[in-house]
């Protein structure tokens, strides 16, 4: 970073006068000597001076009571005309400098806008700087005189802390401070008195808000004792800002120091700041030699840069390298239009679904607001809603009887039909045991049921005759067939009889569950119509209770609202209250206006370095290829166009 030398360099130190007008604009010495000449230029005002100015009551010590009842002591003027009116020649002349005429005071102080723009100032500067009274806007707008003693004692000790320590009169101090502080139109000690009255707040108004900008200057230009050394800086323009910060202390600490009469502190304060100023230099000296060395080195390797074939070759390299660069980056921009057109094309496609959903959505809020009314319209009291559960749990009880006598029946059965097969059998057994042994001790006849003599017995004699009845000793069609067709008959209509029975069981099985199929479907139906009405109840106690707590609170803002007028002190608390948090509201959206509009800069400002960037690495590409085309038509010049030789050309002439 280089310094530019201009008009607005340091100057010295020393005692040089203040009148020599060749560089307006430098920094003049702060030597004390320099102020005694008369034909020094007063500073311009477009920076204000933060040296207290210093009164003839600070530099004339008082008048003794003895002198001022001596009539032969001669006594001054000054105080009245401002200027000694004497008749003699060798009388002795005033210490006092002659009144500057009234300044008018041109800011539009009877301006209502200006007057509002001046308590929003003032306002906002007392609730930053953390002031302990309750203030607002309407209690700025015409103030007690206690509340401008609060606001006036509060702003000055913040430059004075020994401010009203109760040696002076309140009016007096605020006169004599405003006027340190280098206020240039006066402060009137009546209107000091009066501060609330119409005609002379707009003037104090006016005086108040001067403070606050004096003030807030002095809290942001004055820097602090730990800052006030040498450091790395970011830019030409932050190190002035701290050059300037630290003179401004430097200066004030100095015209302190000049008027204590301390040489030696003076001395101090000036090595100082040529010890800052001499820092500041070395880094600049610094960054110039960096920047000398970056440049040589660029020099150098430019002028390193050989014309030779194989340097030309990668200039060729590098120009089809940078085309194909060139070429991608606008392909990459188109594919980044088509992108970005499609992405249009679909936030169009969505706002069309988007629309078509609100239309899908609204047709479902009027179908369920349908639902609602049809739900409320409906004829379905308490009582039935009652004679319905009281059915439901008798239906579940002969439910549940019906299925427990079910079970019962169907173990009994069970173990009945065990106990029969058991039973069974054994008496099976006890037959075939009994049949075997009486078989064995042949002892019981072969007579069956029906009193025939069931015995056969196969005559080998009878063989050869031509009855078969003989063969077997028994007559089987006209006994046995006889006696059997009988007990074929009887017990084909028990099998039938047996069908129909179990065919009738099975159709009142089929019944049977039929009705508990249809039992438990109405059973279902009961209970979904005993949860819609447990819903219905349960929407309509939530908007009986919403309501019930709707009125509740109304009733108690009403209550609130009553005794709030029944107290007025109750409700002007209120309303500043109130107030107060609509100011802070108001500074917060004013917050956030602010950084949304910083965001906003930081994100042009970032746009506008990166199409910068661009630009430049366009031009530089541009650059490149005219270079290399210079380059190229420079080495056609040079070596010219080659010669063939002659051998060549003899044989090309005898090839035709």
């Amino acid at each position: 970073m280089h310094r530019t030398r201009s008009s607005s360099r340091r100057q010295t130190l020393g005692g040089g006068g203040l009148g020599n007008g060749n560089h307006s604009n430098r920094r003049q010495s702060v030597d004390p000597g320099s102020h005694a000449h008369g034909s020094a230029k007063r500073p311009p005002r477009g920076r204000v001076s933060m040296i207290p100015r210093v009164g003839r009551e600070n530099m004339i010590p008082p008048t003794p009571s003895s002198a001022r009842q001596d009539p032969k002591r001669r006594v001054s003027s000054a105080m009245k005309s401002g200027r000694r009116k004497s008749s003699a020649v060798d009388r002795r002349q005033s210490l006092m400098p002659p009144s500057a005429p009234a300044i008018t005071d041109p800011r539009p102080i009877s301006n209502k806008a200006y007057q509002q723009e001046c308590i929003k100032e003032l306002f906002s500067y007392l609730q930053k700087s953390g002031y302990e009274h309750p203030i607002s806007h309407k209690s700025l707008s015409r103030p007690s005189g206690k509340d401008f003693s609060n606001i006036v004692t509060f702003m000055l000790r913040r430059v004075d802390p020994s401010f009203q320590d109760g040696t002076l009169k309140m009016e007096d101090e605020i006169a004599m401070n405003f006027k340190a502080m280098g206020y240039p139109f006066a402060v009137s000690k009546t209107a000091l008195v009066a501060a609330g009255s119409p005609h002379t707040w707009p003037t104090l108004l006016a005086a108040l808000t001067w403070l606050v900008k004096r003030l807030q200057c002095m809290e942001n230009l004055i820097p602090e004792e730990d800052n006030n050394h040498s450091g790395q800086f970011e830019s030409v323009e932050e190190l002035e800002r701290k050059t300037d910060q630290y003179f401004f202390s430097y200066l004030s600490a100095s015209y302190v120091a000049f008027l204590k009469g301390d040489e030696k502190l003076r001395e101090d304060l000036e090595m100082r700041l040529a010890d800052r100023l001499e820092g500041d230099d070395n880094i600049l000296m610094q960054e110039i030699e960096q920047m000398t060395d970056h440049n040589a080195a660029v020099v150098e390797k430019m002028n390193n840069l050989s014309l030779g074939e194989k340097d030309l070759e990668d200039m060729l390299k590098k120009r089809d390298s940078y085309a194909t660069d060139l070429e991608q980056f606008h392909d990459l921009i188109n594919q980044m239009d088509q992108h970005v057109t499609k992405l249009k094309q679909r936030k169009n496609d969505q706002s069309s679904e988007l629309e078509e959903t609100s239309k899908k959505l609204t047709a479902i809020v009027s179908k369920v607001e349908k639902l609602k009314e049809c739900v409320n319209n409906q004829e379905l009291s308490l009582a039935d809603v009652q004679k319905m559960r009281n059915e439901q749990k008798g239906v579940e009880e002969a439910i549940e009887r019906a299925f427990a006598l079910r079970d019962q029946r169907r173990s009994e059965l069970w173990e009945i039909e065990s106990e029969v097969e058991n039973l069974w059998s054994e008496v099976e057994s006890l037959v075939s045991d009994y049949s075997s042994h009486a078989g064995d001790l042949k002892i019981l006849p072969m007579i069956a049921s029906k009193a025939v003599d069931m015995t056969a017995t196969i005559d080998k004699e009878a063989v050869l005759e031509s009855d078969p009845s003989k063969l077997l000793a028994v007559d089987l069609p006209g006994t046995v067939q006889h006696v059997l067709t009988p007990c074929y008959e009887e017990y084909s209509k028990l099998i039938s009889d047996s069908k129909w029975k179990y065919q009738e069981a099975l159709d009142k099985l089929e019944k049977s569950e039929e009705a508990f199929t249809e039992a438990l479907e109405r059973h279902r139906i009961i209970e979904h119509k005993i949860d819609k009405c447990e819903e219905t109840m349960e929407a309509e106690r939530e908007a009986q209770d919403a309501k019930l707590g709707v009125r509740l609170r109304e009733a108690e803002s009403i209550e609130t609202k009553v005794a709030s007028l029944r107290d007025p002190v109750a409700l002007e608390e209120q309303m500043a209250k109130f107030e107060q948090q609509c100011t802070e509201l108001e500074a917060l959206r004013q917050q956030y206006e602010e950084e949304n509009v910083a965001r906003k800069a930081a994100v042009c400002e970032e746009i506008e370095r990166a199409i910068l960037a661009m630009e430049e690495y366009d031009r530089f590409c541009l650059d490149k290829i005219s270079e290399v085309r210079d380059y190229k038509e420079n080495s056609r010049s040079k070596y010219g166009k080659l010669k063939i030789p002659e051998i060549l050309q003899n044989s090309k002439t005898q090839a035709d």
